[in-house]
């Protein structure tokens, strides 16, 4: 059992699911995580699939993405959390070899619908569920998220490692030999996957500007540090780095909100400059109205006899 837990790479996700009892459609998919390398969601029929249970599986989220004949295995434990007592969540084990044709695994009868909305349960609470997933890879299985870009080259035996990344590797590995040292008892094709995805991640750093960066490319850095967390580095020193990199996207978001503020208030003044020009029009013809009015009274009245009729 031993050597088996350790020729495995493990790693958890969770999900909070909000308004769990105001959802309308019959199935929901995670955000996808990573671990081992590969990409993962959870799906969720939370009014049952055909049954009245809670239903919950584990998918392979790249699935449409994979070469023909890919397969994938996996250990892995699915949890709804009790929000009271975490030693009282309800869980499933299982195992699976993913394929293209069963590339999502798990309970259909996972919970009954009546346990799962019992109060006294403490699964769901202010409507919010908490769903949660254990992933256990073989090491031998672990993939690369991404394709290679470069020329490989072998860098200090530790595997073929993209040119590009060379430079930088060289550098933190000066800096921090604990990343070499931690990796001496594992397989080959770990460390060399482990190496391959530390350099792709500071490739990401070194080369992006912030400015650049978008949606699509701050989850690239999500999927990428979550997988580089699953090889066991030590990352402390790094971790300060894409953290603060993670706060300038919340930075950049107060800033776009504020831009949304500015362009609304420009529009606002823009509209209102067009009323007041069409008031100042307005006004300049009710001046003009009234002075030639006033003319046609002096004309008219002034001077005249005030009298009134006899029946």
């Amino acid at each position: 059992m031993k050597k088996e837990e350790d020729d495995l790479v493990s790693g958890t996700f969770t999900w909070k699911i909000d308004q769990f009892s105001n959802l309308k459609e019959k199935k929901y998919y995670s955000d996808a995580f990573v671990i081992g390398g590969f990409k993962w969601q959870i799906l969720i029929f939370p009014k049952g699939n055909n049954v009245e249970y809670v239903s919950i599986y584990l998918v392979a989220a790249d699935s449409s993405t994979l070469t023909s004949g890919w397969r994938r295995y996996a250990k892995f434990r699915l949890t709804v959390v009790n929000q009271l007592n975490r030693n009282m969540s309800f869980g499933k084990d299982t195992q699976h070899e993913f394929t293209a044709v069963e590339n999502d695994w798990g309970f259909t009868t996972f919970m009954p619908l009546r346990e799962f909305h019992d109060i006294s349960k403490r699964y769901l609470v202010n409507n919010n569920v908490i769903v949660e997933a254990e992933v256990s890879v073989r090491k031998g299985d672990i993939k690369i998220l991404e394709k290679e870009t470069g020329d490989l080259i072998d860098f200090k035996g530790l595997g073929r490692i993209e040119l590009a990344f060379h430079p930088l590797l060289e550098e933190v590995c000066l800096l921090h030999p604990s990343l070499i040292k931690c990796q001496q008892k594992r397989s080959s094709t770990f460390v060399e996957c482990a190496f391959k995805t530390l350099g792709r991640l500071l490739h990401f750093l070194k080369t992006r500007k912030l400015t650049d960066l978008n949606q699509d490319g701050y989850d690239s850095l999500q999927l990428l540090w979550e997988e580089l967390e699953t090889f066991k580095f030590d990352l402390a020193w790094l971790q300060p780095h894409v953290q603060s990199v993670f706060g300038m996207k919340k930075v950049a978001g107060r800033v776009e909100r504020m831009r949304e503020d500015v362009n609304i208030l420009e529009n606002e003044i823009q509209s209102r400059k067009a009323v007041l020009a069409a008031a100042e029009i307005e006004l300049k013809r009710a001046k003009g109205d009234l002075v030639k009015t006033e003319q046609e009274f002096k004309m008219g009245h002034v001077g005249s006899v005030i009298g009134y009729p006899l029946a």
